[in-house]
């Protein structure tokens, strides 16, 4: 016996918002964590230049455009722009 999951729309975004943010913690996670390994790599190996700054700086700058963007903090970016995009590319309303 095999029943059809039906979802509606809210349900299938929010589905959508849950694995966006879990993808989010698992980026912070592997940041912190790479970065304490470079960060005592970088120490032991050559402590008088502190390289990893620039690793740290580079990698921070995507960590926290993933964040912006799955927390909405860039309104010009974010779900009202997405639909009004689909609308005036369907040339309808949604």
């Amino acid at each position: 016996m095999s029943e059809k999951l039906s979802i509606s729309i809210e349900e299938s975004e929010v589905i959508e918002q849950v694995k966006e943010l879990k993808g989010f913690y698992s980026h912070a996670m592997t940041y912190v964590l790479v970065i304490s390994f470079l960060a005592v790599f970088n120490w032991v190996t050559s402590p008088d230049y502190f390289w990893v700054f620039w690793v740290i700086l580079g990698w921070g700058i995507g960590l926290v455009s993933h964040a912006l963007e799955v927390f909405e903090l860039m309104p010009f970016l974010g779900a009202d722009w997405e639909k009004k995009e689909i609308e005036k590319r369907l040339g309808r309303r949604l």
